[in-house]
């Protein structure tokens, strides 16, 4: 195929130019993937991207490589294999002779996105045989690829030989048996042609050194090793590094700005494949996607294309699409702290592939990309939550820092959830485990995880499993925050990536990830839902509102406010001015407070001076908003019960969509409920709360269905309630409400000004 330059640079890659003031957002992402979409379609030559015969190309070797290349990418990006725009092209692409390397490389890639048919499969081995009769077997190039398919001469390059590596690795995940010997020769190469520094060049010894052939270099002993070295994570012998590996990532992180680059969007393609394969989300203190998808976007041309053409837009949209994939985990890189003492290095990464085999299996059943990263406690918290989970592993008795545990327990009040597995079962790292989840949240202790619980019971049912796994969580009453696994070492059946048998390892991990994100909602790189206040809006006014406590699980979500003051400091220029407050105090009745909220998750008993006072409130003009965190019946009910017995003679009553309350803070047009919540409210589109009316207006607002965890904003499984954006959207319109004595046209006027800060 033709890789046409991009043009010399002036430092090794643009996307390491100052970024502007706001960086790519996931919208502008999505946008130039499309534009970069339409711009392939646009360069269709009756449905390809090559000339019509290998005759009319202008390297004969390369023919069919152009249109597998732009089939690839556009299948990378969600285009439906039935689009009759692609038919043509995966036709071509997958029947005809393709003498080249780099051809025959890219369309291996595009197997992956196929049914596996008879004829499928008769082309992975045809592939397969082609691409292992061209390795070179011997001499200078052995381990090396040239140009034509099945060539005996002795040229060789490092640009080619990785498409020749990546065609074989494509194959080999889809079944094709690639010998043992074959991956060794490989290995070797490119480790004796790697320089003192750490890099590689075009050709060994020839010429300087490159950021595109080093990022060859680096993805290359990433694929290597996951076939040679998997046993060598079996047992807990410590780390595991590679130093030929950590080698070519120092030189990339040590040249990235100061080396010319000849072939950018090719550059970031590899920049894209070692990160994805590493697993680690920065190059130093480089974050490598959030740099590249802003290079990318403020580049793009106004015809939708990159670069020169064809195969430049490609390698754009293969690093825009591939490296946003939705993260399933990060793997937590850390020190154990030794109480003043310098801090020792902790047996993180004893099995170095376990996450990329893992989440490459999980990719493998939805038939979509899927990436997985390593994090450490020096990042802001924010950073964390590109996954659902933060995944702890280890043999030693883990401890960390107060700032460190401040940064875990705010990463799991945000809506994270953090999952340990006991490197070969060690008991040492599971009883610290728990003792962190008990220093953490000290209200909860870790329990034996219920068999009828839906991790244990969706999709995948744990009666099926030979051996049922030993699972500890602990729980604040709605959600799962901490989850360890403490005998079946799991991580070791990832490593290995052994399924058939043992089955349970992968199929856990399944049911958590799509817990932890109520089954369906995967966020891209750079979504999020963790939103603070804005420094750019200054608050007109202050709602206080009491968080009551009482003898029981009050304060289940501690994050949910606090993410909803920011959401109304942005969005109504409203600060919520929160605090606990102790029932049977006489606080309450202080008239400091407008709004008033009580939840839980189990069942509970006002004490007669506590139900006293919240009656008083609610008569005296205040707003009490009720709801079942989780949407559990046992607080509910217990709920229900109390609130009517301090109100004799009122009813509880459904309010209207179109009550004033409703559109007090933003109009609600319709809600979404939670697919658990859906069994038994089916496609209902209009909210459930439930009013008391007292003195002439609305007093109580009761909601059965969860809202309190929908203000965290992390959309988990087994809430029965509303999704996190129409829970949130309704407790701010209540709030507004009630902070307007319960008139929907005074709600923006009435309450106090905010203090001048």
């Amino acid at each position: 195929m033709r890789v046409v330059s991009g043009g010399v640079l002036a430092v090794l890659l643009a996307l390491t130019l100052a970024k502007p003031a706001a960086g790519a957002t996931p919208a502008e992402v999505e946008a130039a993937i499309q534009k970069g979409v339409k711009y392939l379609y646009s360069a269709q030559v009756a449905g390809l991207w090559d000339p019509a015969s290998p005759a009319k190309a202008i390297k004969p070797i390369h023919w069919g490589g152009e249109t597998a290349l732009a089939t690839y990418a556009l299948l990378a990006a969600g285009e439906s294999r039935q689009d009759p725009k692609l038919a043509k092209a995966i036709d071509f692409s997958t029947t005809v002779n393709m003498d080249g390397i780099y051809s025959l490389g890219l369309r291996a890639q595009i197997w992956h996105y196929l049914p596996q048919s008879r004829e499928v499969r008769a082309g992975i081995k045809r592939d397969g045989d082609n691409l292992l009769a061209s390795l070179k077997k011997e001499g200078t190039p052995k381990g090396m690829f040239n140009y034509p398919v099945n060539d005996k001469a002795t040229r060789y390059d490092h640009s080619v030989s990785q498409y020749g590596v990546l065609g074989m690795w494509a194959v080999a995940q889809l079944g094709y048996e690639v010998p043992t010997s074959a991956w060794k020769m490989i290995d070797t190469a490119w480790r004796s042609h790697q320089d003192n520094a750490g890099a590689w060049e075009y050709v060994y010894g020839k010429g300087e050194a490159r950021a595109s052939m080093t990022a060859a270099g680096v993805a290359t002993l990433f694929i290597t090793q996951d076939y040679l070295n998997m046993a060598k994570g079996a047992d807990c012998v410590g780390n595991i590094r590679d130093s030929a590996i950590d080698r070519g990532f120092r030189w990339m992180i040590e040249n990235l700005k100061d080396v010319e680059g000849r072939r950018t969007y090719y550059t970031l393609y590899g920049i894209e494949r070692i990160g994805v394969a590493s697993g680690y989300k920065y190059f130093g203190t480089l974050d490598w996607y959030d740099d590249g998808a802003e290079y990318l976007v403020r580049s793009q041309g106004a015809n939708g294309g990159w670069g020169t053409g064809v195969a430049d837009t490609c390698f754009a949209i293969l690093f825009l699409v591939r490296g946003r994939a939705p993260v399933v985990m990060n793997k937590l890189e850390y020190d154990i702290d030794t109480a003043g003492d310098k801090p020792k290095p902790g047996n993180w990464n004893q099995r170095p592939r376990d996450c990329a085999n893992l989440v490459r299996w999980m990719g493998r059943q939805l038939e979509r990309d899927l990436n997985w990263q390593i994090v450490n406690l020096k990042v802001p918290v924010d950073d964390l939550h590109d996954a659902p989970i933060l995944y702890i592993a280890g043999n030693q008795a883990i401890s960390f820092s107060e700032a460190e545990e401040k940064k875990l327990r705010q990463f799991v009040v945000q809506g994270g959830m953090i999952v340990g597995n006991a490197d070969c079962a060690q008991p040492a790292f599971a009883l610290a485990f728990q003792k962190l989840g008990q220093k953490l949240f000290p209200a909860y202790e870790f329990r034996d995880l219920p068999d009828n619980h839906l991790i244990m019971t969706t999709p995948y049912h744990f009666s099926k499993w030979k051996n049922k796994p030993a699972i500890k969580s602990l729980s604040n009453g709605a959600r799962e925050l901490m989850v360890l696994i403490s005998a079946g070492d799991f991580s070791r059946l990832w490593q290995l990536n052994t399924y058939a048998g043992r089955e349970e390892g992968h199929e856990f991990l399944w049911n958590l990830y799509f817990y932890a994100v109520d089954k369906s909602n995967m966020r891209v790189k750079g979504q999020t839902y963790i939103v603070h206040p804005s420094k750019q809006v200054t608050a007109a006014r202050e709602i206080a509102v009491a968080r009551l406590e009482y003898a029981g699980n009050w304060n289940p979500e501690p994050g949910g406010w606090r993410r909803l003051n920011a959401v109304m400091h942005n969005h109504n220029q409203t600060d919520l001015a929160m605090k606990g407050v102790k029932l049977g105090s006489g606080e309450l009745g202080k008239g400091e407070y407008k709004v008033a909220h009580l939840t839980g998750t189990d069942k509970f008993r006002l004490t007669p001076e506590a139900g006293e006072e919240v009656r008083k409130f609610v008569e005296g003009g205040g707003t009490l908003i009720v709801d079942s965190c989780g949407g559990g019946t046992d607080f509910a009910a217990a709920a229900e019960e109390q609130i009517l017995a301090l109100f004799p003679g009122a009813k509880m009553d459904l309010l209207a969509p179109d009550h004033p309350v409703f559109s007090a803070g933003g109009k609600t047009a319709e809600v979404s409920y939670r697919a658990f919540a859906k069994r038994v409210v089916g496609n209902a589109r209009t909210p459930r709360i439930k009013g008391i009316e007292v003195n002439k207006r609305v007093g109580v607002f009761f909601s059965v269905e969860d809202l309190s965890e929908g203000l965290v904003g992390q959309a988990v499984d087994g809430i029965f309630g509303y999704e996190p954006a129409s829970a949130t959207e309704l407790m701010r319109n209540i709030v507004m409400f009630a902070g307007g004595g319960g008139k929907a046209k005074e709600a923006a006027a009435v309450v106090k000004p905010a203090p001048k800060k």
